[in-house]
């Protein structure tokens, strides 16, 4: 799908919902960032975006509805591009959604932060997670089967453009399952995925529990394998007002990546929805050159 065709399909979802009356709600933020990323070879990047969203209820009649949302964002050094794009319809017990978006996140990592990883280690079951590049079908099954309980099945289709050259069609598979109970949250999920022409089956699954100790902290643990990968990660952070403190251990092999990570938002000027952000990352293992990440972000909320 071309630049030009996506910022055209924003542009209908927002032309249809005007036609039909929708309800629809738009919303914009500011993003601006600065990272100095201290590795074997030191980087310093800076960068941002305005994001647009319109999330609109394109039908709604006693329990049946149909939503759909898009999200645009302007690069300040980049090309625009679509984030989200997909619509949902259904009712309260059963419904689909499908477009561009993120599924379910089986390894939340909760503050907004810098996370620079000393290698590639690890695994976060998110492969069949979402927001695919082109070319790709991606739509997820819910069933809300009782209060606070709620299943979901992903399900890609793709094409990958990478070798073998015939372009083998490669399925995901994603079912998990979400329990909410109080402040208590429950997240399981696997995932099986389909590489094609006999290249094999690759798999893997997800847990994460969650407790909220108050209105605005929360402590949240995670657990990810893949003996297909040999890889598995383990991690557990902690949201406290604007803070937010984290620790992921991740192995691959004989590879085992520690990593921290912390940030803490304040207020900008007294500014309403304005919030800079520093945030740092620490990762090291053996045998592999360690990394340190400091990055600032302002955010503003508009």
């Amino acid at each position: 799908m071309s630049k030009t065709f996506k910022l055209a399909a924003v542009a209908a979802l927002c032309a249809v919902a005007a036609a039909a009356h929708a309800d629809v709600k738009f919303d914009a933020n500011f993003e601006g960032d600065t990272t100095n990323i201290n590795a074997a070879t030191d980087t310093f990047k800076s960068g941002g975006r305005i994001e647009v969203n319109a999330n609109a209820e394109l039908y709604k009649q006693g329990d049946n509805f149909v939503n759909a949302r898009a999200s645009m964002l302007l690069g300040l050094n980049a090309d625009s591009t679509v984030d989200d794009a997909w619509i949902q319809f259904g009712n309260s017990s059963l419904d689909f959604k499908f477009g561009r978006f993120e599924a379910l996140d089986l390894f939340p990592v909760a503050k907004d932060t810098v996370l620079e990883l000393a290698t590639g280690a690890g695994y976060r079951a998110n492969i069949g997670r979402g927001r695919f590049k082109d070319g790709q079908f991606h739509g997820a099954l819910g069933l809300n089967a009782a209060p606070g309980l709620r299943f979901e099945l992903g399900l890609v289709n793709y094409k990958d453009g990478t070798p073998p050259a015939s372009g083998a069609a490669e399925q995901v598979v994603r079912p998990g399952v979400t329990y909410t109970n109080g402040d208590l949250t429950l997240r399981a999920g696997f995932e099986s995925f389909d590489k094609g022409l006999g290249a094999g089956t690759q798999t893997g699954y997800g847990l994460s529990a969650g407790y909220m100790l108050a209105k605005d902290a929360a402590v949240n643990v995670n657990y990810a394998n893949s003996s297909d990968l040999d890889s598995s990660s383990v991690g557990a952070n902690l949201v406290y007002g604007p803070a937010g403190i984290g620790y992921i251990k991740d192995k691959t092999g004989a590879t085992t990546v520690d990593t921290v990570y912390a940030a803490y938002s304040f207020p900008l000027l007294g500014v309403k929805g304005a919030f800079i952000t520093p945030a740092v990352s620490v990762s090291s293992g053996d045998g592999v050159a360690d990394k340190t990440a400091l990055r600032v972000r302002l955010n503003y909320q508009f």
